[in-house]
């Protein structure tokens, strides 16, 4: 390689390395612009890529460059290592009674039905959220469903409509959180020993300026609804289309005083379901702090573009 080529790819990979970095930082401080945000679903992505970038900076020695990769090596990391710490309050597993939640984004043109019934039979959850729920799969899963006795669905031909299901007593209704008139239901419901309430929601997907401004009036008012409600034990579960490393999603979950039941057990990427490389966490289930997770997983392919969450919590 002439010192001329190897100018260049140096170049090119200072250049690289410094636009990752731009990608993975800029969102968390300009989280107002939909494509920038867009930007911030992918800290896995970019901390493995500057893991490998720093490399060559590390043999040759360029130690400003290595401090300068490193800095983004920290910040992904820093959005990436909270998923692994649990701050779950405790609760023994052989002494608790748990309650098992699952939510499907069905993908309203997946037609692969054996294999959703499938994962639904396998799993068979206390309480069952699918999103983009309309005819099609309101005939295919009705002797599936058959053993859920309470249960509300709101059938939509887009990609919005939902519904959920449960095995415990509950009462349920449609709410609203945006002017689209997205329908969300509320479930309430009684665990062992308090009351337990679930919120199934599906906000808009920001894929504009406009559809990003509506799904952050969705999640700002299902944060003052849950707020103004104040539910003794609350969770929040569905295809919210943001990630855990938006500064969008984590204003929510402050404002709405929420935990990610994906803290103590990792990533979990849920979505899309046929690209690994660019798979981030789309698919959610945000619980109230003194609720305790006992156990968090993603499931198989199913047919859709999002993987299948579920788990099972206790209450306090």
């Amino acid at each position: 390689m002439s010192a001329k080529e190897r100018q260049l790819l140096k170049s090119l990979i200072q250049l690289l390395a410094i636009t990752i970095i731009g990608l993975s930082v800029l969102p968390y401080f300009i989280y107002h612009i939909w494509w920038i945000d867009i930007f911030s679903n992918f800290q896995v992505q970019y901390g493995v890529l500057l893991s490998f970038l720093i490399l060559p900076f590390v043999f040759r020695r360029k130690w400003k460059w290595v401090f300068f990769l490193g800095v983004g090596i920290v910040f992904s990391c820093s959005q990436i290592i909270p998923l692994y710490v649990n701050t779950s309050a405790e609760a023994k597993i052989e002494d608790a009674y748990p309650i098992s939640m699952m939510s499907i984004n069905l993908l309203s043109a997946n037609r692969n039905a054996t294999a959703v019934i499938n994962h639904i039979e396998n799993k068979n959850p206390d309480i069952l959220v699918l999103s983009e729920f309309n005819s099609y799969w309101d005939k295919q899963l009705v002797e599936t469903l058959e053993s859920y006795s309470y249960r509300h669905k709101v059938l939509r031909e887009d990609n919005f409509g939902i519904g959920v299901w449960s095995k415990l007593p509950a009462s349920m209704q449609t709410v609203y959180f945006n002017e689209l008139q997205l329908p969300s239901i509320l479930l309430q419901t009684k665990g062992a020993k308090n009351s337990f309430s679930l919120i199934a929601t599906h906000p808009f997907p920001p894929v504009g300026q406009r559809q990003f401004e509506v799904r952050n009036k969705h999640l700002t008012h299902l944060a003052a609804f849950i707020s103004r409600e104040n539910f003794d034990n609350v969770a929040v579960i569905g295809d919210l289309n943001t990630s855990s490393f938006s500064k969008n999603f984590q204003l929510f979950k402050e404002k709405a005083s929420l935990k990610d039941s994906r803290e103590g057990f990792g990533i979990l990427p849920s979505w899309p379901a046929n690209a690994f490389l660019l798979q981030t966490t789309l698919d959610h289930a945000l619980v109230s702090e003194d609720v305790s997770v006992l156990r968090r997983e993603v499931g198989e392919n199913i047919g859709s573009d999002h993987l299948p969450i579920y788990l099972e919590i206790s209450l306090p």
